[in-house]
């Protein structure tokens, strides 16, 4: 049996990002059931998987802090949605994967904070984690032994960039897993004690363009699909 995976979305699917986490869930096995803020929280009966997408920014208010102004696309009514869902999904120990805005929904669940701007909170300094152009900008991380060390196989690696946030402090049950080489911030984490709980700060649903990006796109779907298969 294919695993149904839930995945969170604003509103309708009908644009290119949206369509690339249906897509990827598809081809690498799952069956996809997207989960809106509107929907009834009786929808996440029945998912074997929770896909926590990208998107705007979380409301500081879930994590204690003031309002700053660098925030965009904040919908208090998706954090209604994720963050208890998350919550959920930790507890009953359903495969969770999280992408950009998912992996600071899994930690802020935990209660975990956030930078609510690099640059203004974190490093003057730090990379241009925001896209270029209209597209992704690249840079490299680096892997702690970790379960995502042995899905990618690698303890360097490029990946894709497309954010303003970042995580701060890790939720309680997550240990850090990936950094950015160059300006250290954290670009992923783990539940190492759940059956699968993982969160990447890039974009692997749209890591299409070199093989080395599909590479590492199939490796995470592959394995968090079938964790939601078990």
């Amino acid at each position: 049996m294919k695993p149904i995976i839930g995945i969170t979305f604003l509103s309708n699917i009908n644009n290119d990002s949206s369509n690339n986490y249906i897509k990827a869930i598809s081809e690498f096995g799952g069956i996809p059931r997207p989960l809106y803020p509107s929907i009834s929280r009786d929808a996440y009966i029945g998912i074997d998987g929770l896909l926590l997408t990208g998107g705007g920014d979380i409301h500081p208010d879930n994590f204690g802090e003031e309002w700053h102004p660098t925030l965009k696309y904040v919908d208090e009514a998706r954090d209604e949605l994720e963050i208890p869902l998350c919550q959920k999904a930790l507890e009953d120990d359903i495969p969770v994967f999280g992408i950009c805005r998912g992996i600071q929904v899994m930690s802020v669940a935990m209660g975990g904070s956030l930078y609510q701007d690099i640059h203004e909170e974190y490093r003057q300094d730090a990379l241009i984690h925001t896209q270029v152009d209209s597209e992704d900008s690249r840079h490299e991380i680096e892997i702690t032994e970790s379960r995502l060390r042995q899905l990618i196989g690698k303890e360097i690696d490029e990946v894709n960039s497309s954010h303003h946030q970042a995580v701060k402090d890790i939720g309680e049950g997550f240990v850090i897993t990936a950094l950015s080489t160059e300006d250290g911030v954290i670009e992923a984490i783990e539940n190492p004690s759940k059956r699968f709980v993982i969160g990447v700060q890039y974009h692997p649903e749209r890591m299409l363009e070199t093989p080395e990006f599909l590479e590492h796109r199939r490796k995470l779907f592959e394995a968090f699909i079938n964790a939601a298969s078990e």
